[in-house]
């Protein structure tokens, strides 16, 4: 990541301070140093809904023992609902928190984390809990699931309050000088702004803040909402934001630093893709194209499989045999394992699974269901035209809503013997499913980083849609990539696919998704060949694979990150 040519973009810091008060944050940067490193996150390891959890749970060790930086942690919300409160330590530590005119008392809570890599040590995440804050229910973005406008104002009301409480929980931590805060998603973005007031005000003495977006979703806050929520509570601003502006808008318009994401071709499609210049991200643009966007490939989320112990140095012998090893383990349970909540029968001829020949493959597809981004619709409908025996498939989403579980029902009676599903986390079975499947499946509309990586280090060879991260973690030596015809992605497509989330059978009248559906296809159709006929490519492929995923590291990770950390001070000096 060479940020040389990064410009610090403080257009909007005129429209919330004053010129004496911008030349005080200039002179509090200007004399900063890299200390304490802050990971503010609505996402904890109690509290999961993406990757952004995962990312936070390895990514900090190495923040702090690859660069040296005295002082790591995470800054989190408590949300009694997710947590059982036996698992953190009461620090002792409350404080209290101006909010819309009032004070809101705010305890901190503690988890320590003791960890090996890369080297022995141990770092503490700090959990916020506020007083009527926090009341998420399933995942740390859902407060109210039967309506959705009303979820969107709790979540920006719990956004707008942890923003302000951060900087009070560093001043009740002892920490106040030579902070970083490195932002994650649009929920902590006006950290960028609350942290310059905080300074302001004497708060805190110093600190810088970095973004890194690890998707495009955002949030509009209008002027009374952010007068209201944050300068009432401090001193009364006057300020114009028209009729609003979007958390990112705001926060990236304040940022310190380099604004980041999770993967360098996730980068680059930022302001050259249709989907997010003039759909999910067109108010960024101008922001974006100012200062850029700079790539940060994620490390491994999984260890290599014990099963691999050589990796890349097996035999296609070897590998062969440890694959069909686990395949048959996998047919077992497959066989055997039914939660209550798994529907779809697999079989073969009408028998059972476990009679399953080994050159038919097995597919899988696994994460949580986005209907706007993981292409779940998309391999259901490509599944529809296989006939009985030819392909088996198994899918593990996690829904939100159980509604869009209803597409899933339908092509499990359709195609009954060749798709079966688990829509909750398999208390048996997963990682048999990660090592005895034939092809992990990643059909993503868009993918900032995504979990290719994790089917490579188990030996399972990747079909994905060539978007995102993906395009970094797969080429032909080590999977199967593909992109369907450009001619109808187009913006009246994208919306009209996207508008469709919440019955996605209708999509089947999109012609951009028909397109996708058909490239899908195609290449599971070229996918059965390899495999049938050609195995020993396939198992090629498995090796090539291992060697692709030792190239993501969080070492490189940590290094690059510290790159933007340095470059907030570095453009002071210039």
């Amino acid at each position: 990541m060479d940020t040389s040519e990064w410009r610090r973009d403080w257009r909007l810091v005129s429209t919330f301070f004053a010129p004496d008060e911008i030349e005080a944050l200039e002179k509090s940067l200007g004399e900063m140093e890299i200390a304490n490193v802050v990971y503010c996150s609505f996402e904890n390891r109690f509290a999961k809904s993406g990757g952004l959890a995962a990312v936070a749970a390895n990514v900090l060790p190495y923040l702090k023992e690859v660069n040296k930086i005295p002082f790591v942690c995470l800054l989190t919300p408590l949300y009694p609902k997710l947590v059982k409160m036996s698992e953190l330590k009461p620090s002792n530590i409350s404080f209290d928190v101006p909010y819309a005119g009032r004070s809101v008392r705010a305890t901190l809570y503690e988890y320590t984390l003791i960890y090996d890599k890369p080297g022995a040590g141990k770092l503490v995440e700090y959990y916020i809990g506020g007083d009527g804050f926090f009341g998420a229910s399933k995942d740390p973005y859902i407060y109210d699931e039967g309506n959705q406008e009303r979820n969107e104002t709790l979540l920006r009301e719990n956004s707008l309050f942890f923003c302000c409480a951060v900087p009070f929980a560093m001043k009740a931590l002892g920490i106040t000088a030579n902070i970083v805060f490195h932002l994650q998603e649009w929920q902590t973005a006006l950290i960028a702004l609350t942290s310059k007031e905080a300074v302001l005000e004497g708060t805190l003495r110093s600190c810088a803040t970095v973004q890194t977006m690890h998707n495009p979703y955002d949030s509009f806050f209008s002027e009374k909402e952010l007068s209201e929520g944050v300068f009432d509570g401090w001193r009364r601003r006057n300020f114009d934001m028209g009729k609003g502006l979007t958390a990112y808008q705001i926060g990236l318009g304040l940022v310190d630093g380099p604004i980041t994401t999770v993967s360098e071709n996730f980068a680059r499609e930022f302001v050259s893709d249709i989907l997010q210049t003039k759909h999910f991200a067109p108010h960024l643009q101008d922001i974006f194209n100012h200062g850029g966007v700079f790539g940060v490939n994620n490390g491994m989320f999984v260890d290599f499989s014990p099963e691999f112990p050589k990796r890349h140095e097996h035999t296609i012998s070897e590998v062969r045999e440890v694959k069909l090893r686990n395949r048959r383990a996998l047919l077992e349970i497959l066989g055997q394992y039914r939660p209550r909540e798994r529907f779809g029968e697999l079989s073969y001829r009408d028998g059972p699974i476990t009679d399953l020949p080994d050159n038919i493959p097995i597919f899988v597809m696994s994460g949580r269901l986005d209907p706007n981004q993981k292409g779940y619709d998309i391999l259901l409908q490509a599944i529809e035209e296989f006939e009985a025996d030819e392909i088996k498939v198994v899918m593990t989403p996690m829904p939100v809503r159980m509604s869009d579980l209803d597409f899933f029902y339908e092509v499990a009676c359709k195609r009954k013997g060749n798709l079966t599903v688990f829509p909750t986390r398999m208390k048996e079975g997963f990682m048999e499913l990660q090592l005895g499947s034939t092809f992990g499946v990643m059909p993503s509309i868009y993918e900032p980083f995504g979990a290719a990586v994790e089917y490579m280090a188990n030996g399972t060879v990747n079909i994905a849609r060539a978007t995102g991260g993906l395009v970094d973690q797969i080429d032909d030596r080590c999977g199967i990539s593909y992109r369907e015809d450009g001619s109808d992605y187009t913006l009246n497509n994208i919306r009209e696919f996207v508008g469709s989330s919440y019955f996605a059978q209708t999509r089947k009248r999109n012609q951009w998704a028909s397109t996708m559906v058909g490239a899908l296809h195609q290449s599971m159709r070229e996918a059965v060949r390899l495999y049938q006929e050609r195995p020993d490519e396939y198992y090629e492929l498995v090796i090539n694979g291992f060697k692709k995923a030792e190239t993501f590291t969080w070492s490189a990770a940590a290094l690059k990150y510290y790159e933007a950390y340095k470059a907030v001070t570095a453009s002071m000096a210039t």
